[in-house]
């Protein structure tokens, strides 16, 4: 049987839509590994949350690798270190924050998320963020002075009021993206939300920082598994892109193929018994 290193995005891909997996994708994984392959979760999820994710598929059992925070974080259960961590300094932690908080909520013109591994601290009470927080099992904490954020910061996210038009959205981004994009990773997600992460920072870059790591010169056949917008560099590292079948379109254009089935009935799973190691 051919050995392969199947990299994966979690949420809408290897993941159900009730964020468990069935024994199929649990015992595909095991025997994955029993061929002396990987199978190795790529995610924008924190690395917290992750490890518990692998726990599930038995990864951190098998000795695997997995990769959270769009790739900012790597960890071999292996060895149990990391593999790469990279965080936001501490210089741009105050100076956003400085840039946009003020006490009165009716003058936030935006609020800001600074989310470490443990905590997600924010200007003020969210809904939004604090189901997301509890989904990556993360405390919340709502904070007014900058010395209050204690750990180690993986991303910060500035969001903008809700119906906040676009020329007003744009100044922001652009202003944020002229102020940093020379030393960090400044996304645009739906005309809203700003992130900023450590440069070079997507998950094309963490499938080359662990093929590297795996001193994988082609004894290996690397896929990637994706459906959204930021699997786009995931695909296009690898040798063979896949997009779900429950995808989007535009990344199913780019795509190597597409699995038959979508993440909710093992799409991932069955693609990888099916069509490569049937091949």
């Amino acid at each position: 049987m051919k050995k392969i290193i199947a990299f994966s995005d979690c949420d809408g891909t290897l993941l159900f839509d009730d964020y468990k997996f069935s024994d199929y994708t649990i015992n595909t994984v095991k025997n994955i590994y029993e061929n002396g392959s990987y199978l190795i979760p790529v995610t924008a999820r924190t690395l917290k949350n992750l490890k518990n994710i692998a726990k599930q598929l038995k990864i951190d059992e098998l000795g695997g690798i997995i990769a959270g925070n769009n790739g900012a974080q790597i960890f071999d259960f292996k060895t149990g270190k990391y593999i790469l961590n990279k965080t936001v300094d501490k210089n741009i932690i105050n100076e956003v924050f400085d840039l946009y908080y003020t006490e009165a909520d009716e003058e936030k013109e935006c609020k800001v998320n600074f989310a470490s591994e443990e905590i997600v601290y924010s200007f003020g009470e969210s809904e939004n963020t604090k189901k997301w927080a509890e989904i990556m099992e993360q405390q919340f904490k709502v904070i007014s002075k900058s010395n209050e954020i204690v750990e180690d910061i993986v991303s910060i996210s500035i969001i903008t009021k809700k119906g906040t038009d676009l020329d007003t959205y744009l100044h922001h981004f652009n202003k944020i993206k002229s102020k940093y994009g020379n030393d960090y990773r400044i996304d645009n997600y739906h005309n809203r939300v700003i992130s900023i992460a450590p440069k070079d920072i997507d998950k094309g870059y963490a499938v080359e920082i662990i093929n590297k790591y795996l001193n994988n010169t082609g004894q290996y056949e690397t896929y990637g598994f994706g459906d959204s917008y930021n699997d786009f560099p995931l695909i296009a590292a690898v040798d063979y892109g896949i997009a779900m079948k429950n995808g989007l379109d535009e990344l199913k254009e780019t795509a190597y193929d597409i699995t038959e089935y979508p993440n909710y009935q093992d799409g991932v799973a069955r693609y990888i018994n099916d069509k490569i190691f049937k091949k």
